[in-house]
C-alpha cells in the first residue's frame, strides 16, 4: 500500500492582481492555511518523502510553507506539467515516483486535482464527487505496491481537511 496526499494550493490573490495567472501570490490567509496543513502532514506516518508540485507562484509558496513545518524534508520535484494538468497527466506524473517512496504529496490546481481524487477513489475521473477548495488536503491509501501500478479506482479516501476545519 502507498499513501498519497493531494493538496490544492492555498488561497491566492485575485486573478487581476498579477499580470499573468502563473504569478499570483498567496494571501495572508493562504499563508496561514498552508502552515496549518504542514502541521497535519507533520504527524502523518509514514512521513511525506516525495513532493510533486506545480511551480506556479501560489503552489510553490504553498509547498514551501508546508515543507517549512515538516521535520523530515522530502525530495521536491517541481513539475511545470501540473499547472493546468488533466487528471490523466497527473496520474502519469504520479506513476513515475520511485518505488521506494511510501508517502507522496502532490500540490497543484483545480479542476485537475478534484478529478484526480475522484478518479483514484471512484474510477470516474470525469465526475468529481469531492470539492477541493483552496488549501484542502485529501489523503488517500492506494492499493498498489509500486507507483507504476497507479490506476483509476485504486484509492480510498482516508482524510479530507478543508480550510474551515483549519480555523
Amino acid at each position: 500500500m502507498k499513501q498519497l496526499s493531494i493538496l490544492r494550493h492555498a488561497k491566492a490573490e485575485s486573478p487581476d492582481s498579477a499580470a499573468v495567472d502563473f504569478e499570483r501570490k498567496l494571501t495572508e490567509r493562504g499563508q496561514h492555511d498552508a502552515q496549518r496543513i504542514g502541521k497535519i502532514l507533520k504527524h502523518m506516518k509514514p512521513p511525506v518523502e516525495w513532493v510533486l508540485s506545480s511551480p506556479a507562484d501560489r503552489a510553490l509558496e504553498t509547498t514551501n510553507l508546508v515543507l517549512s513545518i515538516l521535520d523530515e524534508k522530502p525530495y521536491v520535484n517541481w513539475q511545470q506539467g501540473i499547472y493546468e494538468a488533466s487528471p490523466g497527466t497527473l496520474l502519469h506524473l504520479l506513476s513515475g515516483i520511485p518505488d521506494g517512496i511510501e508517502h507522496a504529496l502532490i500540490v497543484g490546481h483545480n479542476p485537475g486535482l478534484e478529478e484526480l481524487v475522484a478518479g483514484l477513489c471512484n474510477g470516474a475521473a470525469a465526475h468529481p464527487t469531492i470539492t477541493l477548495a483552496t488549501a484542502t488536503l485529501a489523503h488517500l491509501e492506494l492499493d498498489i505496491f509500486s507507483w507504476d501500478q497507479i490506476r483509476w479506482g485504486c484509492g480510498s479516501l482516508q482524510l479530507l481537511v478543508t480550510p474551515k476545519v483549519l480555523r
